[in-house]
C-alpha cells in the first residue's frame, strides 16, 4: 500500500493553528534598528536634509552622523546608475564586519573546545 500524501487537509488540527510569535529584547531591538536605517537611507537619498539647521530636531545625532558617512563613501550619490552590487566603501565595510565576527567565532570555539 503506498504512503499517504500529507497536505493540509490531512494535517492536525493544532499543527495548523501554530503560529510563530517573535518577541522580546532581541525583536524589540531588531525593530528599532530598522526603523533608523530607513531613517539613514532617507537622509542619504536626500542629502540636502542635512543642510537644513534643524536636521537635528528631525533626526538623532547618530543618524546623521551615519548618513554623512555613508554620503562620504559615494563618489556621486546614490541611485539607479550605482554599481549593482553596491557602494565599494560599504562593501568593504561590511566584508571588515564579517570578517571580524568570524575571528570572533572562531575564538568561541576555539576557547569552548578547550
Amino acid at each position: 500500500m503506498a504512503p499517504k500524501s500529507l497536505d493540509y487537509e490531512s494535517l492536525n488540527e493544532n499543527v495548523k493553528k501554530v503560529a510563530y510569535a517573535v518577541r522580546g529584547e532581541l525583536y524589540l531591538r531588531a525593530s528599532e534598528l530598522q526603523k533608523e536605517g530607513k531613517k539613514v537611507v532617507a537622509l542619504c537619498q536626500s542629502p540636502f536634509l542635512l543642510d537644513d539647521p534643524n536636521v537635528g530636531l528631525l533626526f538623532p545625532a547618530d543618524v546623521i552622523a551615519r548618513a554623512k558617512h555613508y554620503l562620504s563613501l559615494t563618489s556621486g550619490g546614490l541611485g539607479a546608475y550605482s554599481d549593482s552590487r553596491g557602494l565599494p566603501g560599504i562593501r568593504k565595510e561590511f566584508a571588515e564586519f564579517i570578517e571580524k565576527s568570524m575571528l570572533e567565532l572562531d575564538f568561541f570555539i576555539s576557547s569552548s573546545n578547550s
